[in-house]
């Protein structure tokens, strides 16, 4: 009976035993681990740019809900920091892999390490060096630091990418459930609180190493939400990862790490997100509201070499000798269906004898759009235009200045917006371009 019971248990611990091909695959991790990075990081330089037209096409190419709130900029925002973390993380890995390297080499050139007698230091110096003389301990310290920093950098781009993964399916089931009930009665504007109350419980959890888990009774609940949360995340591809980080280090340490690491992404991501962004920046004395004191690249075509045109107009340039300007007005789904459609009676008129629908939509595009040219409105002068040059759509219109006096003026871009309770209807400025004419009127 106990040889029995002696040989189970033998069975049962040769079953959990590593095995001989595991071993080889450790040992020969960092050939993988190199080959990856490498290829990783070349690629990752080349997905940056591509973020900003990924941001670009959302905003201005597709559904509302990218264009009427801020869901395209935290996307991208959060894309390109979770891009920015794996270049680091990859980068520093090889660094320690470099160095790792360094020292295998050297113990098979030099196998006894550093000789001593030969160094003739005085006794602290020696005592110094000898404490981190050992070859073998480095080589064993860097193998693990290196396959650690390997596997924390897929981790935090796991969770990033994880969190655009939900993110995303969040966004296309409000946008589903937008054709479906009809867009004009249901409402986008609690998206980003639900974002943020969403991610607050995400990272809450994360945070505490797991206290839903262990609070009794509501474990019960929270694990089929845990299960459901682990595909819609992503996290099934990482979550062992993250537990065998955090169940070999001391939980505060772990904890404490968790936050600094999200109170610093917090930061970048916004630090992303904002388009006057610099990093580094230390001139105090920017002006940054009114568009009279600065002159935005993006508004002037010219200046353009990234493909980021202003989202409300832009014009040829800041300087003009000749006497019209050629004035693009961008049009997003931003105001088209909750303001633009309800104030010029859209869905009834459409469907009146006689009208010419093309007619209609260009009437309710001019009504809602308004120039100004030196504080003085312009009459309504605007054709419909896919601009491929900047991949964008919206009003064009030629605006004449051969008038104009010799020197520096104004576009006033307005949004016109009409209350349906009150029967009136509110003017704001949306945008403001300054040019200058370089000849004198006639």
């Amino acid at each position: 009976m106990n040889l029995g019971k002696m040989s189970n248990k033998e069975k049962s611990k040769d079953a959990y035993q590593t095995p001989a091909w595991l071993k080889r695959v450790q040992e020969g991790s960092w050939e993988p681990e190199i080959l990856i990075s490498g290829i990783v990081l070349f690629g990752l330089f080349k997905i940056y740019p591509l973020i900003d037209e990924f941001n670009y096409f959302l905003e201005y190419n597709s559904a509302l809900i990218f264009s009427g709130t801020t869901a395209n900029d935290s996307l991208s925002s959060i894309l390109k920091y979770a891009n920015i973390i794996l270049i680091l993380g990859f980068v520093v890995h090889l660094l320690f892999r470099s160095v790792w390297a360094a020292f295998v080499g050297l113990s098979y050139v030099y196998p006894k390490g550093v000789n001593f007698e030969r160094l003739n230091y005085p006794k602290r110096f020696q005592n110094h060096i000898k404490a981190g003389s050992n070859y073998t301990q480095h080589i064993i310290k860097l193998e693990k630091i290196c396959s650690t920093l390997f596997a924390i950098s897929f981790l935090i781009f796991m969770w990033l990418l994880g969190l655009v993964f939900f993110l995303l399916l969040i966004i296309c089931g409000i946008e589903i459930t937008r054709l479906l009930v009809g867009s004009n009665d249901f409402s986008i504007s609690f998206l980003d609180s639900f974002f943020s109350l969403a991610i607050f419980i995400m990272l809450l959890d994360l945070v505490t190493l797991g206290i839903f888990k262990r609070i009794p009774y509501f474990n019960r609940i929270f694990y089929p939400l845990y299960r459901f949360t682990g595909w819609i995340t992503l996290s099934f591809l990482y979550r062992n990862i993250y537990y065998g980080l955090i169940s070999n280090h001391k939980k505060w340490k772990v904890s404490l790490t968790i936050i600094v690491f999200f109170v610093f992404s917090f930061f970048a991501v916004r630090g992303l997100q904002s388009r006057d962004f610099v990093l580094g920046r230390t001139i105090a004395l920017v002006p940054k509201g009114d568009s009279q004191y600065r002159l935005d690249e993006g508004n002037y075509r010219d200046k353009v070499n990234d493909g980021s045109f202003s989202g409300y107009m832009h014009i040829d340039s800041y300087v003009y000798d000749q006497s019209y300007i050629e004035l693009f007005v961008v049009h997003t789904t931003k105001y088209e269906q909750e303001l633009i459609l309800t104030s010029c009676d859209y869905e009834n008129l459409r469907g009146a004898d006689g009208i010419n629908i093309d007619s209609l939509k260009a009437k309710c595009l001019e009504e809602f759009y308004g120039i100004a040219l030196d504080g003085q409105l312009l009459e309504d002068d605007f054709i419909y235009q896919r601009r491929s040059e900047t991949g964008q759509d919206g009003l064009l219109s030629i605006v004449d200045i051969s008038e104009l006096e010799k020197g520096r003026h104004q576009i006033d871009l307005y949004y016109d917006f009409y209350d349906q309770d009150q029967d009136t209807t509110r003017h704001e400025l949306a945008e403001q371009i300054i040019f200058y004419k370089a000849i004198q009127s006639n």
